[in-house]
């Protein structure tokens, strides 16, 4: 896609979103066939429209939560200088409430605690999960380079 389309297609996200609420999945079942109708056309041919479905949703969250328009970092800052250490150190612009289905601007999630709550919790449970995910793989690394002859019959089953 070139830039202008680019620009083009985040900017009717941003319409979009006005009308449906910062949800992705809507946003991309909103704009998939009017944005790629050719696209649409082929990969319903071809049994790959769930799969195009899923970049185009992947693309509209990256749009959410990297807006730009009127959302730069000093309007953040604008809120209230209490919570300007806080702000700065903060590594998105939107965060998702699951509640809402939405990603929601720092702003917004300041004026309503219940989202940032929902946020947060959000993030924490996302984060946990990272965590188990990372245990199970350094679980799965200490089992790959054990020393035990038992280890070296498992990898050398799953190579063949």
């Amino acid at each position: 896609m070139l830039d202008s389309q680019a620009a083009a297609f985040a900017e009717r996200v941003w319409e979009i979103a006005s009308r449906l609420g910062n949800n992705a999945p809507k946003i991309a079942d909103d704009i998939m066939g009017t944005a790629f109708p050719l696209t649409c056309t082929q990969a319903r041919q071809e049994g790959a429209l769930r799969m195009l479905r899923t970049g185009i949703i992947t693309e509209v969250k990256r749009i959410l939560r990297n807006r730009t328009d009127g959302l730069i970092q000093s309007d953040f800052l604008d809120v209230c200088d209490a919570f300007v250490p806080l702000i700065k150190d903060l590594r998105s612009k939107t965060y998702f409430v699951e509640g809402a289905e939405e990603y929601v601007a720092i702003p917004d999630l300041i004026a309503e605690p219940e989202l940032l709550d929902d946020a947060r919790r959000f993030m924490r449970r996302k984060g946990k999960e990272c965590l188990d995910e990372a245990d199970r793989l350094d679980a799965l690394f200490a089992a790959v380079t054990s020393t035990d002859a038992d280890a070296e019959r498992a990898r050398q089953e799953v190579l063949s």
